[in-house]
């Protein structure tokens, strides 16, 4: 399932740097990290769908963001999907997408409290093996990786591209499907979270919003869908703005993974309606029944009263 491509940026980047005077520019370094593609397949023929891992090895130094653009042969390869399950990288200001008519890739990934290792995982992405040849997958001109230093410090890190061929297929070897293998093996929803109700002068127009966040370790986050008391749920992501701003509904956000797995969780009312026999509209309705009441008790009282003066 093709996304589509967005090119923006959220992020910018800037420090300050002294040396022979107060001079202000971008901070930017030649690192010993790496960031290459892992094939584990030996051998790839014309129509299968198989699995590049994109990793990152940074032992020296803690980084924290990743930004970046692949860019792949059209003519050979084409991506299937793109999954973030079992990423080191929580937080995706832009999301993974992609466009097979331009055969590109880009997203930018964060990971909270920073990340120092010999291996880790950035992205799975699936290919489609479209037709038999030599097909490259190389990085874009600009793939950055930003240091967790406080600083936000840009780093040019190694980059490590990916050849494969791919070979026209015997007829007697069977279409190969990672992407559907990992589909059929993800039997579990994405993880616990929680959902906050916020209101902030700076978001929404100080409006109430819920923020709620997961991850998925297997197949990967697909999407949220809220719901507000009895209406029906919607897609959307965090922040959402509430519909209710009275906050007199539950609130339910539903996790799905891409095999179709899901989480729901919900949080009640803030401030929940009260019962009917609390409303002031009970009690002027007791009120009135209670005024009838003693106007028919009285009538019938006269009437009585009436009737044995009438007899005596």
């Amino acid at each position: 399932m093709s996304q589509r491509f967005n090119g923006k940026n959220y992020l910018t980047v800037g420090a300050f740097i002294l040396a022979a005077g107060l001079l202000f520019g971008p901070l930017t370094v030649k690192a010993a990290t790496t960031v290459y593609l892992d094939l584990e397949r030996s051998v790839i023929y014309e129509g299968d769908t198989f699995l590049v891992k994109m990793k990152i090895s940074t032992p020296d130094e803690s980084i924290n963001v990743v930004d970046g653009t692949l860019i792949y042969d059209i003519n050979k390869l084409e991506i299937r999907e793109v999954s973030t399950g079992g990423s080191l990288f929580t937080l995706w200001p832009n999301r993974p997408a992609f466009s097979n008519d331009k055969g590109i890739l880009s997203f930018v990934g964060g990971v909270p409290g920073g990340f120092q290792a010999e291996e880790g995982e950035v992205l799975k992405i699936f290919f489609i093996a479209k037709s038999e040849g030599e097909a490259k997958i190389d990085f874009l001109d600009g793939f950055s990786v930003f240091l967790n230093d406080g600083r936000g410090t840009q780093i040019n890190p190694w980059l490590r591209p990916l050849s494969l061929n791919i070979l026209q297929r015997p007829p007697e070897i069977p279409v190969k499907d990672e992407w559907q293998v990992l589909i059929e093996s993800d039997k579990n929803p994405p993880e616990p979270f929680e959902i906050i109700i916020s209101k902030d002068p700076n978001v929404f127009n100080n409006q109430y919003f819920c923020s709620f966040f997961t991850t998925d370790k297997e197949s990967g986050l697909d999407h949220y869908e809220i719901q507000e008391g009895t209406e029906p749920y919607v897609v959307g992501d965090s922040p959402y703005l509430l519909k209710d701003q009275k906050l007199r509904s539950i609130i339910r956000v539903k996790a799905i993974d891409k095999a179709g797995n899901e989480r729901i969780v919900e949080i009640p009312a803030i401030y929940p309606p009260l019962p009917f026999y609390k409303t002031l509209v009970f009690w002027i309705i007791i009120a009135i029944v209670t005024v009838v009441i003693i106007i028919l008790f009285w009538i019938i009282i006269q009437r009585i009263k009436k009737k044995k003066n009438e007899s005596e």
